[in-house]
């Protein structure tokens, strides 16, 4: 290593980020690709040989370091300067027809890269197959302007999983890898594609607002509500809108009781076969149950702008409900406790019938007793099953939603270094002080729900859903 070097690559670092005859934009893909060997090389020095297989460690050291040396120059300084796969480049400035297809791509790997492994398919060599398709293939297309459309785009995504399902056996560690980044890739395209099609309707809705004023509007609805009053349909949606309304009145108010008292409804519509394989997921459908105006699920954080992606830097606030006309901003930390966890302590072979026969009575049981049952579940981290007490879930819950609390606290993050909300669905502006309460909701199987409310906190910005 030359003597002059902090770690084995700084100076070609430091020269492909100064290099003002390269009129491409600076992009740590770019950098990646051009000096490959590097990479490699800073491994014998950087890791030791237990450390080889986890290239998610290697990929946010360099990631790191040219996020910092790219802070140094001059006319990079003022620029926006993001984990790179995000907009794939220092620079945020695209001129390409397709720039808003592109940073749609780009956010679409963006959080594909926070919440799951995509690491094992950045680069795929096997000849035996007969369509080859990895991510670093899709990034450089991205690069060159290939794709003309959002549907291409995720053609080649969903080419990545058929192939790891036909090239490799069922349970093996890629087939299972590729299962994992299928169903995170699914969650975020959806979300993504509603949120496209809610902002293409609010933009209709503007563009009307000259010729049909919000009070026309108004007019209209009551119109054809009164000409099929006697419709079932319509009473019944009228209906579950004011429930949904008076939930969300008396949520920012700090009254969670009739917003409690509606999930319940929700979870006694749910299927009693499908206690066996209810998981967190199932609590996502609470967002159903808030005006989508007001609520954001899984708020993206920089918790600790200190600490490697993935071991701490990024947090997602369950569900966050902004306070409209209201007192409160409110958060929500949803915590699910699977019959299944909990049975395993008394039975070993159970079936549907079991599970049900447990709901009823956890539904009943006084709460002093249900907070000592042992849970059972997994450890992917320890890769072993583990036991913890419901009292001690719900206690993590509460110590993580203050957590979060308080980064919400602090208004946005510039960057990826600095704490705070880091979310383009949420504008934040300075203003008065507000008060921000936060309540941790845990669901026992479908028929009990505890809830406890967390200590408030004061801000000094305005929240509000772009």
């Amino acid at each position: 290593m030359n003597t002059s070097e902090d770690f084995i690559g700084q100076n070609a670092l430091i020269s492909y980020l100064s290099d003002n005859n390269n009129r491409t934009t600076k992009s740590y893909w770019r950098f990646l690709k051009k000096h490959r060997d590097i990479i490699i090389a800073s491994i014998d020095i950087t890791f030791t040989s237990t450390f080889l297989d986890n290239w998610k460690n290697l990929d946010n050291l360099w990631t790191i370091r040219f996020l910092r040396k790219g802070k140094h120059f001059p006319d990079l300084k003022n620029k926006n300067i993001e984990i790179p796969i995000k907009n794939h480049s220092i620079s945020t400035e695209n001129n390409s027809k397709n720039s808003q297809l592109i940073n749609f791509c780009y956010d679409i790997l963006q959080e594909l890269d926070i919440k799951s492994n995509i690491h094992p398919f950045y680069e795929i060599s096997n000849e035996n197959i007969k369509n080859s398709m990895d991510l670093f293939t899709i990034i450089s297309k991205l690069e060159n302007n290939q794709y003309a459309s959002i549907e291409e785009f995720e053609k080649d995504i969903r080419l990545i999983f058929r192939n790891c399902y036909i090239y490799n056996d069922i349970g093996s560690e890629m087939h299972i890898l590729g299962e994992e980044l299928e169903s995170t890739f699914n969650k975020i395209w959806t979300e993504k594609i509603d949120f496209q099609v809610k902002q293409k309707e609010n933009l209709k809705r503007t563009r009307n607002n000259d010729t049909d004023s919000s009070s026309e509007l108004v007019t209209k609805q009551i119109r054809i509500l009164e000409q099929n009053k006697d419709k079932l349909v319509y009473r019944q949606v009228v209906n579950d809108a004011l429930l949904i309304a008076s939930a969300y009145e008396n949520l920012v108010a700090n009254n969670i009781l009739p917003f409690i008292e509606l999930l319940k409804t929700f979870l006694s519509t749910r299927s009693q076969i499908s206690l066996s394989s209810a998981n967190e997921p199932v609590l996502q459908a609470i967002v159903n149950l808030l005006p989508l105006k007001y609520c954001i699920p899984e708020l993206s954080l920089v918790m600790d702008g200190t600490k490697l992606k993935g071991f701490g830097r990024f947090g997602y606030s369950d569900i966050f409900i902004l306070k409209g006309i209201g007192n409160n901003n409110i958060s929500l930390e949803l915590k699910y406790i699977p019959l299944v966890g909990l049975i395993k302590n008394q039975k070993k072979k159970f079936n549907t019938n079991d599970l049900e026969n447990l709901d009823k009575i956890i539904e009943k049981e006084d709460e002093k007793i249900l907070l000592k049952r042992s849970y059972e579940y997994w450890s992917k981290e320890h890769n072993e099953t583990k036991k913890i007490t419901i009292e001690e879930i719900l206690n993590n819950g509460i110590k993580q939603l203050k957590s979060y609390m308080n980064i919400i606290s602090k208004g946005n993050s510039n960057d990826y270094y600095s704490s705070g909300i880091f979310d383009k669905r949420i504008k934040i502006t300075k203003s008065n002080p507000n008060k921000l309460k936060g309540f941790v909701i845990l669901v026992i199987g479908f028929r009990r729900i505890l809830w406890k409310s967390v200590e408030e906190i004061t801000s000094n910005y305005l929240y509000e859903k772009i």
